[in-house]
């Protein structure tokens, strides 16, 4: 696209890492999209937003945070896989924020493609949005036209013909570039036998197409009965008018196709954006949520700002890169804005229009337009930026769905100096991607980075060390166990009681003190799932009325309460065990003895405690737990039966349910259509999950899990 339309002065390769929008190192080294890439340019006299955006699973966010942002999209899939993985997750996200789109099948030129597939396949998979409209058809000469059923590619695949205009479509005449686009008049009465079976498909092809508008648009069923029903005689104009109609409306996806690699079917591609995708006076204007949680709606002529963050990058010269899509009013350069989300104000230094990698300074942004803000230190993802003169100071715009995390790791930094800088570093990737968490388990000591899968987090870690210039490696998450007390030598009320006489010379000084503890479980085990419940504390109780001997005494002096205290708290941090820490417990002390004031000392009574909890775990023979995540997942329904026998079978999963999504109307049909897999499952048997369900589910499956128990 960026070499048709006069931006570069070369076509660039995916496989030579020479591509304008893949600017990255790993970018380049992969063959791959890792973030999204802004480049606007102009086409029939109409300025045109490219955002380039990842097709990988695990840079959902890119794709998430783009489309929150864009009046239309263009989804290309793969003449020979057809519908794959993330075209159907990418398809869900666009019909959240009910995006317009049109669809090219790309790489008709591979052995096996076949474009009638790839369209029965969106029909079938991409649910919840328009029906798919062919206003193309594949050329293929010779007789491998037909080597795939009707509709197929290969080696041999040549050009395009146009189904509204019934016209031949090629690029012969520079064959090298694809600059030079050649339409012929198809004609039925043609002597030739390729032209005349062309002919016939594309006109089979238009009739369909005309039947298919004329369901959607009222107009198209008026000029179908002024020319007597005849499908071939209804204008090329009008059909183009309703196939905008219905892309505006989410009835219809226009389908192209082409072959990029060999320079066919770009040029109709950026046609069908100007012809049949909307510009920002087109959409309806965006919601936004006032202090009083009332909708207010966001109109493009509106003078007062009004624009959202939907991107940070961070340049070592200029800092952070904030991108921002403008919805109304004007941004200037040089301005102090008022960020709502955050209730702060900040001043804008410079407007910078992005291409990829390069930038151009300009002095103002408009409406409907995306441009870069430098000088914005606390903007993230999701804010909303107004005019410091904005009669709604509380205005907020709807924020970008942030994706939960899936995959988890250790980060250890490989130096002490890095050890400084690495949460530094941490804090601006996750500024950058909201995708990935970062935090400190308190119990193992280790610093846990999360995403969205194994590829997100090796890019971060490359993204530390080569833009924060930290050094880290990334390991294996150490699981968090517990520990409780078991069910042997309880009474019947479920209580364990124990004394303990401590009795001892340390440093050539007695010490001596007797105590007395109850314990028993601080909580019911839940009914449902026999499971503790998650983050539930320890009881400790010391009351002021203790049992000294014979006698009761209403004072116990502080530091004595506070050691007896101390030295539950140790025994509880170490379980007898494995040492994991002891959880669910509920200690009482029911009784001590003082014998003298220079035996009975706070620190006697803090090692008697100590001592007295952990002899009565051992006799009633102590139990370890594991963290238990509550686990849901979505895969098609060809998929259900192999993720619930991995489940129940080799995870120790126990399956709550099973059914369809509450959203299944977007989610396909047949085999296509989304089920849900709700389940019980051990922390340590989710490890590396998200590879394991992937390689299940084609690729097709995603999950959420939270801690149950």
């Amino acid at each position: 696209m960026l070499y048709y339309v006069g931006y570069t002065k070369r076509i660039g390769d995916v496989d030579d890492g020479n591509t304008v929008t893949d600017f990255l190192k790993a970018e380049r080294e992969r063959g791959i999209t890792i973030t999204s890439a802004c480049i606007p340019f102009a086409w029939r006299h109409h300025r045109i937003n490219l955002i380039d955006t990842p097709g990988h699973v695990d840079f959902t966010i890119e794709v998430e945070r783009s489309i929150r942002v864009l009046d239309g999209a263009v989804c290309v899939l793969d003449g020979v896989a057809g519908v794959e993985a993330q075209t159907e997750t990418v398809w869900r996200q666009a019909n959240r924020y009910q995006v317009p789109r049109i669809a090219f099948v790309n790489k008709m030129d591979r052995e096996g493609a076949n474009f009638v597939k790839a369209v029965k396949a969106m029909e079938k998979r991409l649910g919840g949005w328009g029906r798919p409209l062919v206003i193309q058809w594949p050329v293929v000469r010779g007789e491998s036209h037909h080597s795939n059923g009707v509709g197929s590619g290969g080696p041999q695949f040549e050009g395009v013909v146009d189904v509204v205009t019934m016209e031949l479509v090629d690029w012969k005449q520079d064959a090298v570039t694809g600059s030079v686009v050649t339409r012929t008049p198809l004609h039925p009465s043609s002597t030739a036998l390729d032209t005349d079976r062309l002919y016939k498909e594309a006109s089979v092809a238009r009739t369909t197409l005309v039947e298919n508008l004329s369901e959607m648009d009222d107009e198209i069923v008026n000029l179908f009965l002024e020319h007597d029903g005849y499908h071939m005689r209804v204008p090329a104009e009008d059909i183009r008018a309703a196939l905008r109609r219905a892309t505006l409306n989410g009835k219809g996806v226009p389908v192209l196709c082409g072959a990029s690699f060999k320079n066919i079917g770009v040029q109709p591609v950026l046609d069908a954006v100007v012809d049949f995708l909307p510009s920002p006076v087109d959409m309806p204007p965006p919601e936004a949520i006032s202090s009083a949680g009332e909708a207010v709606k966001i109109g493009l002529k509106d003078k007062n700002l009004c624009a959202l963050a939907f991107k940070v990058t961070h340049d070592h010269q200029r800092g952070p890169l904030v991108f921002v899509r403008v919805y109304s009013g004007t941004l200037d350069s040089r301005t102090t804005l008022h960020n709502s989300s955050k209730n702060l104000k900040e001043r804008a230094s410079k407007l910078l229009q992005m291409y990829a990698d390069d930038f151009e300074e300009i002095p103002s942004l408009g409406p409907g337009n995306i441009a870069c803000v430098v000088g914005l230190k606390e903007t993230s993802t999701g804010d909303t930026l107004l005019s410091p003169t904005h009669p709604r100071k509380q205005l907020h715009l709807h924020p970008i769905k942030i994706p939960p995390p899936v995959f988890v790791r250790s980060c250890e930094p490989l130096t002490s100096a890095d050890e400084r800088a690495l949460e530094a570093g941490l804090a601006g990737l996750v500024r950058e991607d909201p995708s990935l968490h970062y935090y400190v388990d308190e119990e193992t000591g280790q610093m846990l980075l999360s995403g969205m899968g194994e590829l997100h987090l090796e890019i971060a870690a490359e993204r530390l060390k080569e833009v924060y210039r930290v050094n880290c490696k990334m390991g294996k998450v150490l699981i968090s166990y517990r520990e409780t007390i078991g069910e042997d030598n309880l009474s019947e009320d479920g209580t364990l009681e124990e004394r303990f006489l401590y009795d001892k010379e340390v440093f050539g000084k007695r010490a001596k003190a007797e105590i007395g503890l109850e314990i028993s479980r601080s909580d019911d085990v839940s009914e449902d799932d026999g499971l503790f419940p998650a983050g539930r504390e320890n009881v400790i109780v010391v009351k002021d009325r203790i049992r000294t001997g014979d006698r009761e005494t209403t004072l116990i002096p502080p530091e004595v309460r506070e050691a007896i205290k101390s030295g539950i708290e140790s025994a509880l941090y170490r379980g007898p065990i494995l040492g994991f820490p002891l959880t669910n417990l509920r200690i009482s002390c029911t009784h001590i003895h003082l014998f003298s004031p220079d035996l009975s000392t706070p620190s006697a009574f803090r090692a008697a405690a100590y001592k007295c909890l952990h002899s009565a775990l051992s006799k009633s023979s102590p139990k370890l737990l594991e963290p238990v995540m509550d686990v849901r997942i979505e895969v098609p329904d060809e998929h259900i039966g192999a993720v619930a026998r991995d489940m129940s079978g080799h995870r120790r999963g126990q399956i709550l349910s099973l059914g369809s999504e509450e959203d299944d109307e977007d989610g396909g049909e047949g085999k296509y259509l989304r089920k849900s897999v709700h389940a019980l499952v051990p922390l340590k048997e989710l490890v590396g999950y998200s590879s394991a369900l992937r390689g299940l589910t084609a690729g097709t499956g995603n999950f959420t899990m939270e801690v149950r128990g």
